[in-house]
């Protein structure tokens, strides 16, 4: 699941494309925390104003069978206050820690959780360094790969082994506690997205060639250096090919229903999309 860092941007950033995302609940209860913390609207005011945004922007929506999740999203988003932190800064004696395990592999898991934990420690003062996320989405976001499961409480057990990392007493809580934070020192590096941490820490090493993505700020990595064509991440090429489709076909249907005879009458019809006239004399 991605980290959002600023929630109050990202829920004005969905408002301003229209975006509902490919999970509506989340989205939903975003919108609602904002609706509701930053613009004081009441229950029955948010109510109204997720229901048009869900008509405006999601395909297929019916109302009836969304009323009594919207009602109970608006209800319960007063107790969640949104989160609003623009950065979260790694120190050098944190990267220098890192940087003096074995392999890349070990160093972009260290540093990934290593943020996690940084992160919910500026969200509550009694976090005491645990970095509450999947182990799942650790691999995800630090671009570790495994051949089999068992293999990734491996690389964990090595780094509780090298005294980086810590577990819980309790077996069935899988959250880790870093032993590594250095909050006095200097900032070296400051993670402002979550999505490719892997990614940030070999940005920060210099190595590969990374960019990001023009629309949405992903870090994604270059095919090669003179790589200069790389404008967007896979979600956002994805989505600006099906736009550019969805243009294309409304295009065609509309030159197929006469479209463009109602236009070429009123004066609207670029010059490259009228018939070809012959300017000969008969």
């Amino acid at each position: 699941m991605a980290i959002i860092l600023n929630e109050t941007e990202q829920a004005k950033q969905l408002l301003k494309l229209g975006e509902v995302g490919p999970k509506p609940t989340s989205t939903l209860f975003l919108l609602a925390k904002y609706y509701r913390q930053k613009e004081n609207l009441d229950k029955e005011q948010a109510v109204s104003r997720l229901t048009r945004f869900m008509e405006q922007n999601y395909k297929g929506f019916q109302p009836v069978l969304w009323a009594d999740t919207i009602e109970d999203i608006c209800k319960k988003a007063v107790r969640y206050p949104l989160r609003e932190i623009s950065h979260v800064p790694v120190t050098g004696p944190e990267l220098d820690r890192i940087s003096q395990l074995p392999n890349r592999k070990y160093q972009k898991l260290a540093f990934t959780i290593l943020c996690h934990a940084k992160l919910h420690n500026m969200i509550s003062a009694n976090n005491n360094s645990w970095a509450n996320v999947k182990i799942n989405d650790v691999y995800q976001s630090a671009r570790v790969s495994v051949r089999q499961k068992q293999e990734k409480f491996l690389c964990l057990n090595d780094l509780e082994r090298f005294g980086y990392l810590s577990f819980s007493d309790q077996n069935d809580n899988l959250n880790l506690k870093v032993n590594m934070i250095a909050p006095d020192a200097p900032p070296a590096l400051t993670v402002s997205d979550f999505r490719e941490l892997g990614y940030e820490y070999l940005n920060y090493l210099g190595e590969g060639s990374f960019v990001r993505c023009t629309k949405c700020g992903r870090l994604i990595k270059k095919k090669s250096k003179r790589d200069y064509s790389t404008k967007y991440c896979a979600d956002c090429a994805k989505e600006i090919k099906n736009e550019q489709n969805k243009r294309y076909y409304r295009h065609k249907t509309c030159l197929a229903d006469g479209c463009t005879l109602t236009k070429i009458q009123t004066g609207t019809t670029p010059a490259t999309l009228l018939p070809k006239t012959n300017s000969g004399k008969a």
